[in-house]
């Protein structure tokens, strides 16, 4: 769809392009910019920012997410490659959230640690609070809450250093025993992932920059100066547009090259979703429900990669039923089938001979010999799996009588008359 939209044109290299090794690259002024347009589409409530000058307390913080009083703290312990240990409700309140972000008296970076588990800056915090001794202060005196718990995650920031670091923080408040019986049979905890910035500017200079490349990209866009946009523009159109699929789909097609299924899945059923519910919205333009084909057939894929047939079916036969010359489509979706044992298995395949049959010439496709080929070759495996010998051979020596060195044909013709002989 971009392309139609905006053309291809050819974009000068900029300094923030960084190429790596394998030719992939970063710009780390999209990258800065994708999250802070993710962050801007947090809700208000839930948008913390602070910077070297600004202290983001860690009381404030939980006490505006989830209502966790300073009298209800007690002990606090922090996992960021080495242990430490702060009681006391007030040392808990003024804890610096992200106070380990903020440059040395030289302006060096020292954020960087092995961290918990020694993973790379990923730092778990968990505070108990609102303990029995407490609640003498307290006119609440729920016993659900006695030792409460609250776990957060501080993962790897992304962004771009000397403007905003963006560090995805996950809450997690476990199900507390007393509370299994209220809430039935498997509770689940509760959770939260929210985006928090740490801006090396002011608050307002990060900002204004950012909206002012974004106001400036939807002006163009709605007044049809879409030749007029930056490079900056045009990428955030783009992403805003397609916030997840474009993403999702590009990791979702790089880890399935590494034999990553069910990370891949992952990808691309983001993707899938996001695309179902525009189609649901009734906004799934032309373009995009053949992303949405291709999406259901990369799942099935994946899951027939991994044996999971039948759940490779409904993905593959969604593709296939939704695509008009889809050999490949056609082709996966028959294999499943196949697997499956499905009986429908040779209509679908004498279907799908039919329509190459009835082809005129002129609308033939260099895919359609291999497609036929294909079908030929399934149809004879199906008959031979009914004991159906003969019809099955009659298919094989076709295939001969094309392509005489083919190895399959040889081998199944060989095949059929060891099972004729056993009988």
């Amino acid at each position: 769809m971009f392309n139609k939209l905006f053309g291809k044109k050819e974009t000068p290299k900029k300094d923030s392009l960084i190429e790596f090794k394998d030719g992939s690259h970063l710009d780390f002024d999209i990258f800065w910019l994708q999250r802070e347009l993710e962050f801007q589409h947090q809700n208000d409530k839930i948008q913390f920012r602070t910077n070297e000058n600004h202290s983001l307390k860690f009381g404030e913080l939980i006490n505006s997410l989830f209502d966790i009083r300073k009298e209800e703290l007690s002990v606090l312990t922090i996992n960021d490659g080495s242990l430490k240990i702060i009681e006391g409700e007030q040392e808990i309140w003024n804890y610096e959230f992200l106070g380990h972000y903020k440059r040395n008296e030289k302006g060096e970076y020292e954020y960087y640690r092995d961290g918990c588990s020694k993973l790379a800056n990923q730092i778990v915090l968990t505070l108990s609070y609102k303990t029995y001794e407490k609640s003498k202060s307290d006119n609440d005196k729920s016993i659900s809450k006695v030792d409460a718990i609250l776990m957060v995650h501080l993962q790897y920031p992304e962004g771009l250093k000397d403007k905003v670091l963006y560090v995805q923080t996950t809450f997690c408040l476990p199900t507390v025993k007393l509370e299994r019986s209220k809430k039935g049979i498997n509770p689940q905890p509760q959770s939260l992932s929210i985006l928090i910035g740490f801006d090396f500017k002011t608050k307002e200079e990060t900002e204004n920059e950012f909206y002012s490349i974004f106001n400036s990209a939807k002006e163009k866009l709605n007044s049809g100066n879409v030749e007029q946009m930056n490079y900056l523009e045009r990428e955030l159109i783009e992403v805003l547009f397609h916030p997840q699929i474009a993403k999702e789909f590009y990791f979702g097609k790089k880890v399935m090259a590494e034999n990553r299924f069910w990370d891949a899945i992952e990808y691309f059923n983001n993707a899938f979703k996001a695309l179902q519910q525009k189609w649901w919205d009734n906004n799934l333009q032309d373009e995009e429900f053949q992303t949405l084909i291709e999406c259901s057939f990369l799942i099935g894929y994946c899951y027939y990669e991994l044996g999971l047939f039948d759940k490779a079916y409904k993905y593959l036969e969604f593709a296939a039923n939704n695509s008009k010359n889809g050999y490949k489509y056609q082709s996966e979706y028959i294999n499943c089938l196949i697997a499956l044992k499905d009986i429908r298995s040779l209509s679908v395949i004498d279907h799908n001979m039919e329509i190459l049959i009835k082809k005129n010439e002129d609308e033939r496709t260099k895919y359609d010999f291999d497609f036929q080929l294909f079908l030929i070759r399934r149809r004879c495996y199906c008959l031979i799996e009914l004991k159906l010998y003969n019809k099955a051979e009659e298919g094989l020596k076709y295939i001969l009588s094309i392509d005489p060195e083919n190895q399959f044909a040889k081998q199944e013709i060989e095949y059929i008359n060891q099972l004729k002989n056993n009988e």
